[in-house]
């Protein structure tokens, strides 16, 4: 059993992943509309909310990085799996704006305990090998959860009415959080265990000292790399939160109703799935950095092909597929190309502070993409916008990777 547990935990980290993000999060959009129709408030106000919810999980994010590395990464796991499943079933009984308001900031802190963050240091800490296989499958969890349940929370709230898909929502992503919870274990040495499953494969082992620590985090976040690779996460992310929870609102400029909205997402977050599995085998088998720029270039395209979407009704099925591979490509890339550039001692300290600034950018997206689209009148400028950003990402990475062929190796964090 030792051997496959490796397994085990991904599996457990995929189901928390799936129900905490896949579902939770990326249908949120889909009970905008409804919000607004309500509690007698604008959409702008309603989409506010899905902005809320990127900003406050941005916080917490460079501590729970500290505390990965002072603290049993099961520990935060627990604690934040108990205050998600609460927060779910408050959203599902809210009966006013403000509950929803609520909801929008207990759910994303107990989130940052249980999502992400905490899964990908599990990750690395249980796979060497396979790191790459294993990164795409655990991210396809967010994928696989809105390609399931968003027809159905669609369907459910045209059928039913909002509250009753939020309480349906609440009883199965509960349920998917916390009884793989307990499973997950820190590290293998926990469980006398090896990375991979393969005797004698040592997964990565934390720095103790701290003064070492913070001798390797200073001398990483010095560096020019860092900082490019900050702006094209954020530029990624910004176009990415900024999209999925503007989709729906984009949908409906279309005049797609929620059911046909929840079988195009669907086939977006399907083609998601395609996406990440993909590009965490490559990453596996060729230069990671290669694969980073192939997965933006990906993206790149993604972005052409959804403006173009918005003045020709033929482009919405092909952009699905080709932003869902996109997104989701470099969605698996980020994460592999940060452990490549920055796995070092200092990786739960990094990854939190750039997971911070990638979510504070994904919120900007949500509150900008949203606004330009209110002041225009269409989503034109807005994605436009995301256009110049993702060409400016492929730029700043393709010369983060010229100078690492030119022999300027970022310091490992």
């Amino acid at each position: 059993m030792k051997k496959y547990y490796c397994w085990v935990v991904l599996g457990s980290l995929f189901l928390m992943y799936m129900a905490s993000n896949g579902i939770a999060l990326n249908t949120f959009n889909l009970y905008i509309p409804e919000f607004a129709k309500s509690f007698g408030v604008d959409i702008a106000q309603a989409t506010g909310l899905a902005a809320t919810l990127y900003l406050v999980l941005a916080l917490p994010l460079p501590f729970v990085g500290r505390l990965l590395e002072r603290f049993p990464a099961k520990s935060l796991i627990l604690t934040g799996a108990v205050g998600a499943t609460g927060a779910l079933f408050l959203f599902a009984n809210a009966e006013s704006f403000g509950a929803v308001r609520l909801f929008t900031v207990l759910y994303p802190v107990c989130l940052s305990l249980v999502g992400l963050l905490t899964s990908m240091y599990v990750i690395n800490n249980w796979f060497v090998r396979h790191r790459g296989l294993a990164t795409g499958i655990l991210l396809m969890a967010s994928s696989v959860g809105p390609a399931v349940f968003a027809p159905l929370v669609g369907r459910w709230i045209k059928e039913l009415g909002w509250e009753t898909a939020a309480l349906y929502q609440a009883c199965i992503c509960s349920a998917m959080i916390l009884i793989p919870a307990l499973l997950v274990v820190s590290h293998p040495s926990k469980v006398g265990a090896y990375a991979d499953g393969v005797e004698g494969t040592v997964g990565r082992q934390p720095e103790t000292d701290p003064a070492e620590r913070s001798r390797i985090f200073r001398g990483a976040v010095r560096s020019v790399d860092f900082y490019l690779l900050a702006f094209v996460t954020a530029a990624l992310w910004f176009c990415i939160g900024g999209f999925i929870q503007n989709q729906r609102n984009y949908q409906a400029d279309l005049r797609l109703d929620v059911a046909q909205s929840g079988l195009l997402q669907g086939l977006f977050f399907l083609c998601g799935l395609l996406g990440k599995l993909l590009f965490g085998w490559l990453g596996d088998r060729f230069d990671v950095r290669r694969i980073m720029l192939l997965s933006v270039l990906n993206m790149v395209a993604g972005c052409a092909l959804l403006y173009l979407s918005l003045d020709d009704a033929r482009f919405m099925a092909p952009c699905a597929v080709v932003f869902g591979i996109g997104y989701s490509g470099t969605f698996t890339m980020i994460q592999l190309y940060i452990i490549s550039l920055f796995g070092g001692a200092s990786y739960g300290t990094i990854l939190g502070i750039l997971s911070f600034i990638d979510t504070i950018a994904a919120s900007m997206g949500v509150a900008v993409l949203g606004g330009m689209r209110k002041a225009g009148g269409s989503y034109h400028g807005a994605f436009w916008l995301m256009i110049v950003l993702a060409v400016v990402s492929l730029a700043a990475t393709y010369y983060i990777n010229l100078r690492a062929s030119r022999g300027r190796p970022v310091p490992a964090g």
